[in-house]
């Protein structure tokens, strides 16, 4: 049985919001689906949501060892690039680039999401610990992708355009920062 522990749980549900390049990526993937009209966006809200599943089931049994940190503001600055361009989301080759964008940032989320390993840490704090973070992540993508769906008709989309940029800026000068060291 597991038990509730809510000191495990809250610093899980803050990991995504402390670590820059979950922030960059989980920002601009928020505002890309967004700008998408409704049956776009739930399909791939929800492909999103099961990715990050999928990559603490990854981080669970595999241990990847790659630099994602890279490979997630990587996949920030894509992401962002297509906010800014703002294409139109019904053409095939569109919808499947964003459902790739949201499958991969999905995964690499959770992947690179897992807790400080102290020896004699129980399944129930790891357990809530992914709990926490699952949520974190998932509250930010959907609150931030309501705004920007409020926000797509305001001004022709330039508000969010700019955001794009804004997001673009940031992943290149975290990647930049990433590289130096």
């Amino acid at each position: 049985m597991i038990i509730f522990s809510s000191t495990w749980f809250l610093d899980g549900f803050t990991h995504p919001l402390e670590t820059p390049s979950h922030l960059i990526l989980l920002v601009g993937l928020g505002v890309l689906l967004g700008q998408q009209s409704g049956a776009y966006f739930i399909r791939n809200l929800l492909l999103f949501c099961t990715s990050v599943i999928v990559g603490f089931v990854i981080n669970n049994y595999l241990s990847l060892r790659y630099n994602n940190e890279l490979i997630l503001l990587v996949i920030a600055l894509l992401v962002s690039l297509l906010v800014v361009l703002r294409l139109d989301y019904r053409q095939l080759w569109m919808q499947l680039i964003t459902l790739l964008l949201c499958i991969s940032s999905g995964i690499m989320l959770g992947i690179d999401s897992s807790p400080v390993i102290i020896p004699g840490l129980g399944a129930n704090t790891f357990y809530n610990w992914l709990l926490g973070a699952a949520i974190g992540i998932y509250l930010a993508v959907i609150v931030i992708a309501s705004i920007s769906a409020l926000l797509r008709t305001v001004f022709e989309g330039i508000i969010l355009r700019v955001l794009g940029s804004w997001i673009a800026t940031s992943a290149l000068f975290v990647l930049t920062l990433l590289m130096v060291n």
